[in-house]
């Protein structure tokens, strides 16, 4: 008789398969998805060389698709509406329950009536709870002389 072994993902009870006696998870898609996307994790944070292929992936089908998250927004608003509720959440709980919306640095903030005359100037940390986007740089500066 065929052993018999419990599901670790949907705690039925399945035969095993012969080819493979080490069998943990029945064949049901929901099942197999679940076993993948372990071993994909447990890859990504043991082998240097799969994580680096999987985001060099990722960026390369990002550039094909550039427009896809976009897309997808228009066409989910329900996604979008729980996306934004859930990012609240997060809000909330790294800046406190008063505050929703803390404030975002952006690459196209700059004003232009915000201009930097030209000079010499002092730049120096400050110290913040903004969230910069990519490679933003956030300084107080400070005129040292007019030459």
């Amino acid at each position: 008789m065929a052993e018999r072994r419990m599901c670790k993902h949907c705690r039925q009870i399945f035969t095993l398969r012969p080819q493979n006696p080490d069998q943990q998870y029945c064949s049901e898609p929901a099942c197999q998805r679940a076993r993948k996307r372990i071993w994909q994790q447990s890859k990504l944070l043991s082998d240097p060389d799969y994580h680096a292929n999987q985001r060099a992936a990722q960026s390369c089908w990002r550039e094909k698709n550039p427009d896809y998250w976009r897309k997808y927004r228009e066409g989910h608003p329900d996604y979008v509406e729980h996306n934004r509720q859930d990012q609240l959440k997060r809000n909330r709980r790294r800046y406190g329950q008063d505050t929703d919306r803390p404030p975002i640095a952006k690459m196209d903030a700059s004003m232009p009536e915000r201009s930097i005359i030209p000079g010499r100037y002092l730049l120096s940390r400050v110290e913040s709870g903004l969230i910069a986007k990519m490679d933003a740089l956030i300084v107080e500066i400070n005129v040292v002389s007019d030459r």
